[in-house]
């Protein structure tokens, strides 16, 4: 798992965990690591890997090792990162965008059920493609380029068995989920059927809010609520 820290002499941390395909030097994955220095944090970025054979030992446990050895840290997540962070402990503050805490209605077939049973940890499955409409109208053309087009079975039964793991809501006062209403990547219903209406923040315009035209709209209340929790949005 890749590792980058930004603006070492910042007063406090703030860990930042992308999603699946997204690269720590993706433009507008460092506009969002732009803000985060902006106010002053720490930022450490970690990239995850996009093949996996097993989620506590390659997703999460590089994460939390590191975090257990942190005074004190808050947390941003997209997608992907948001199913790790469910499994995180510490953490002063969480946002999450887009968090995936359920499968979009495109892998929830039987075949793909099938498929989770392959133990082949090669990318063997194609994705369907990703666009601007899916990830928003700023994804720039390096990005769509690196998103990988295929995944590996024993990523996506990692990724189930860890939804089915998920437990209830835990953080009523602490985080906060942004997500749109018609993401195209992640389940919708499993965000609102976990986080309480008060701990939402619906936008528009693709999976990835730092790709979407409404980021300049809502950078204030993720920063918002990454010092305050909930109540920021109160």
């Amino acid at each position: 798992m890749r590792r980058e820290v930004f603006n070492d002499a910042g007063e406090r941390n703030l860990v930042f965990v992308l999603g699946w395909g997204n690269r720590i030097d993706h433009e507008n994955v460092q506009w969002v690591v732009d803000r985060l220095v902006d106010a002053d944090y720490r930022v450490t970025v970690f990239q995850i890997p996009t093949v996996i054979t097993d989620f506590d030992a390659e997703w999460v446990a590089p994460v939390a090792e590191y975090v257990d050895d942190l005074e004190g840290y808050r947390l941003l997540t997209h997608s992907t990162g948001g199913l790790i962070a469910e499994f995180l402990e510490g953490a002063e503050t969480r946002v999450y965008l887009s968090p995936w805490w359920g499968f979009h209605d495109d892998l929830r077939t039987p075949v793909v059920s099938l498929l989770l049973k392959l133990p082949v940890s090669r990318s063997i499955l194609p994705t369907g493609g990703t666009d601007r409409e899916m990830l928003g109208e700023l994804a720039t053309d390096r990005q769509l380029a690196d998103t990988p087009g295929r995944v590996a079975p024993t990523f996506l039964r990692e990724a189930k068995r860890a939804q089915r793991r998920l437990p209830p809501f835990q953080f009523p006062e602490s985080g906060v989920v942004f997500y749109t209403p018609d993401d195209a990547v992640v389940g919708v219903d499993a965000i609102l059927e976990r986080a309480p209406e008060s701990n939402r923040v619906a936008y528009e315009g693709g999976h990835q809010l730092f790709d979407s035209p409404s980021r300049e709209t809502h950078v204030g209340t993720i920063l918002d609520a990454l010092e305050a929790g909930r109540a920021a949005l109160e």
